[in-house]
């Protein structure tokens, strides 16, 4: 992850069945350009326009680049809250907005009793980094809606928050915390409700 907000968030939503896809792709050719080739050649996500074929194709292949790739056979072969956590962990990784969020407004907010997700929250966050990161200043009213919308769609469907924004607490399991890459330890503090550590 680096240390500039990539605002990319506005393209693609979760996309699981996609995303699974393209990380069993990778495990099998073991290069993410051939991967990106075979999406685009083979339409692995049966979109009508080549164009939302390749966004959505950078877009999932950049999240998963920021896995390891023992994460990401993990990701593969698990189920229910371990693939939701993982999927979460490669979204935070990538979008250090997205980290910020889930880990003051999700997991701080739910430690202090506060049990949903609203959007005066989002948007009291978003004032606080806009002040020291001048790129979220620079946001379209258009793009900072879709940014908005976009992090609740992924936080539904990744189960950490439900329809009403109530939050959903999910519960990796000890293996999770454990195939979670040394450098990345602070991800295990990303999620609401659970010690992992």
């Amino acid at each position: 992850m680096t240390d500039d907000y990539n605002l990319s968030i506005t393209g693609a939503t979760l996309r699981r069945p996609d995303t699974l896809a393209t990380a069993c792709l990778y495990l099998e050719l073991g290069d993410w350009v051939e991967v990106r080739r075979r999406i685009v050649t083979d339409n692995l996500y049966q979109l009508n326009s080549e164009a939302s074929l390749k966004r959505f194709a950078g877009d999932i292949i950049g999240r998963l680049r920021n896995l390891s790739d023992d994460e990401i056979a993990f990701l593969v072969n698990s189920h229910s809250d371990d693939q939701s956590a993982m999927l979460w962990v490669a979204i935070c990784r990538t979008y250090s907005f997205v980290s910020g969020l889930s880990a003051a407004v999700l997991r701080d907010g739910f430690e202090r009793g506060i049990p949903t997700y609203t959007e005066g929250a989002f948007e009291a966050y978003f004032e606080q980094e806009a002040e020291m990161r001048p790129e979220l200043r620079r946001l379209s009213l258009r793009s900072h809606k879709k940014v908005r919308t976009q992090i609740f769609r992924i936080l539904v469907e990744c189960g950490m928050v439900a329809e009403d924004g109530t939050i959903t607490p999910i519960h990796p399991s000890p293996a999770f915390a454990h195939v979670i890459d040394a450098a990345h330890q602070d991800d295990l503090d990303l999620f609401p409700g659970v010690t992992l550590r």
